[in-house]
């Protein structure tokens, strides 16, 4: 699906330095209010470089191209969405693992793809409601509320990113982890081409 690989590729166009100079700030942030995380012998700035790395990698990974991905991006009513709400938010989940049988294992299947439309569609949402405040001149307001946000993702990227890459769990759960993820490294990497923008007084929304 064309408009789905350009909306992924367009992240490989955003400098990692940029992530490592959030990430850094996050870290100072982070340190300056008394949110420590685990402690470490390895020194902060040999952390940036892989931090930027892993983000990049999760953000870039190809997303499906089916019909319940396309029909879950459009928001679809075909879509029974009334239980997705429980896979938006970081693991561990709440839920029973499912059993192991076929119908369970193609279900698994079928939610990582409308999972997947999902998120990016939620994306796609904040980013017009983005536009559309910057059309009534909410500019500075926008750009505090994305830099305060991408700073906490970032700050908490280190924790997400190990707790899903060593998750011991059921398939479902694991993969719905990973959907999270790539979620969330797209939008540090959204967010920063915003920022970059706004900060340079140009409109990232006028393709909308």
């Amino acid at each position: 699906m064309a408009a789905a690989r350009q909306h992924t590729f367009v992240y490989l166009n955003l400098k990692q330095g940029k992530i490592v100079r959030q990430a850094q700030n996050a870290r100072a942030y982070a340190k300056r209010h008394g949110r420590r995380g685990p402690q470490t012998t390895t020194k902060s700035k040999d952390l940036l470089n892989p931090l930027a790395s892993s983000i990049s990698h999760f953000a870039t990974l190809p997303l499906p191209d089916s019909y319940l991905f396309q029909q879950s991006l459009s928001g679809s009513n075909l879509i029974d969405d009334s239980d997705l709400s429980q896979w938006d938010k970081s693991p561990p989940y709440d839920c029973p693992s499912p059993p192991d049988s076929p119908e369970e294992e193609r279900f698994t299947h079928n939610l990582f793809h409308v999972m997947h439309g999902r998120l990016l569609r939620l994306e796609r949402d904040s980013h017009a409601c983005h536009a559309a405040r910057y059309d009534t001149g909410e500019i500075a307001e926008i750009l505090k509320e994305l830099q305060d946000t991408q700073r906490r993702l970032i700050g908490g990227w280190d924790e997400l990113n190990s707790r899903v890459t060593n998750m011991q769990a059921c398939a479902r759960h694991k993969l719905m982890a990973q959907c999270y993820c790539q979620g969330v490294a797209r939008r540090i990497l959204t967010y920063q081409k915003e920022v970059d923008l706004l900060v340079a007084k140009q409109n990232p929304y006028f393709s909308l």
